[in-house]
């Protein structure tokens, strides 16, 4: 019996556990498996729930552009390799070549929310579809963050959103993919100090972030989550260690394979120490109730170029950092590598060429890890659109 003989509902489950990046090559097998994949939410989301989830990380480069890194961390000798850039075409731009020129990078559930400080557009971009919504941006200086909000009834159903805001918190607007509009959340306002937008990250839906407030034991900083549904600001927990009282002492979140969220802490008055805290697995049950246990500590003494600000990665099985960082050379500001580093708990350093010296441009940084997936981007009037 051949595969085009099998029952529909049994070619479709087994479909549904093939990993994303192999799916999209079985597109083209057959008319379809083409309408399945790419036209079907109902499957979509059953795939995106069976699947086995690729993990891939991304960079983003100093020439506005993303870049994938392959990572081997088996073994004694952890190592990486610096793979080709992917391509945003600028619609804007009748020449194809010309490139949205990227400066920030959020993801949601396979999707990429770009921004750029040299425009008042941003992009949603399904890079392994090619699907992207251009969108014009309410305020310019602000940051923006994608995330969805669900009817737990119907998990198939899914909004996308984006929340923009300012550091101060005083003001919050939405945009809705679904009905192509911004519109202001009146009565919302956090009542902490945001940070930057390096201080967000998106993970199951919700926005979670680093925010500055005066709590019982006095000023500090604090874990928010945004609920897309809601619309409301929770205040999940204060980070640990309880003595992190401004963003000198924990400054980067990040997300450990889309179940966790890590913290990057510096005790004070110890520059070259550097600890790495995990929360326990974040779902629905755990609002308000997120647990922090140290998986890293590592002491940088002698590699004072690893900047605090930097976004990272770290793999808590195998207790290891990643990050890029800035190698000037010869002390010359104006003549300065990127690297990718990996650091071990035993504090031994790998240093992986970022291919990127270019003195214009983005801060070369590592994104959290992202998850291919199959999911549509709403568009006006229900159309979908394509890059290349």
């Amino acid at each position: 019996m051949t595969i085009p003989n099998l029952p529909k509902d049994l070619v479709e489950e087994v479909l549904s556990f093939v990993p994303a990046t192999y799916l999209k090559r079985l597109s083209s097998t057959c008319k379809p498996w083409n309408r399945l994949i790419h036209n079907d939410k109902r499957f979509v989301r059953k795939h995106f729930d069976n699947a086995a989830k690729e993990f891939l990380v991304f960079m983003l480069r100093k020439n506005f552009r993303i870049c994938r890194i392959s990572f081997n961390l088996h073994g004694t000798d952890p190592s990486a390799k610096v793979k080709g850039e992917l391509t945003l075409p600028d619609p804007y731009f009748k020449n194809s070549a010309d490139q949205f020129k990227i400066d920030k990078v959020f993801h949601c559930d396979g999707l990429l929310l770009c921004t750029s400080k040299l425009e008042r557009r941003m992009v949603v971009w399904n890079p392994l579809t090619g699907e992207t919504k251009w969108i014009q941006i309410r305020e310019e200086r602000g940051t923006f963050v994608l995330g969805y909000s669900q009817d737990k009834n119907k998990s198939c159903n899914k909004s996308y959103k984006i929340i923009g805001f300012y550091r101060s918190g005083d003001e919050v607007w939405e945009y809705d993919l679904n009905s192509d509009s911004w519109r202001v959340l009146d009565g919302i306002r956090a009542k902490w100090y945001l940070g930057g937008s390096c201080r967000c990250v998106s993970l199951k839906g919700n926005a979670y972030m680093l925010a500055l407030g005066i709590t019982d034991m006095g000023l500090r900083l604090s874990l928010l989550k945004y609920d897309f549904s809601t619309e409301k600001y929770v205040r999940v927990t204060l980070p640990v260690p309880s003595q992190a009282r401004s963003f000198n002492n924990a400054n980067r979140l990040s997300v450990v394979r889309g179940e966790k969220l890590a913290l990057l802490y510096r005790p004070p008055d110890k520059r070259s120490k550097t600890e790495v805290w995990v929360t326990n697995k974040i779902d629905d049950t755990t609002e308000g109730a997120v647990s922090w246990t140290k998986v890293l500590a590592l002491d940088l003494s002698r590699e004072p170029h690893i900047s605090f600000k930097t976004n990272f990665l770290v793999d808590e099985e195998k207790k290891v950092f990643m990050c890029c960082v800035r190698l000037r050379e010869d002390g010359d500001e104006n003549k300065s590598k990127y690297k990718v580093y990996i650091v071990r708990e035993d504090n031994k350093v790998k240093e992986i060429d970022s291919g990127v010296n270019a003195t214009n441009g983005s801060w070369p940084t590592i994104l959290s890890l992202y998850v291919p997936s199959l999911v549509q981007i709403q568009q006006a009037g229900g159309k979908r659109e394509r890059s290349d």
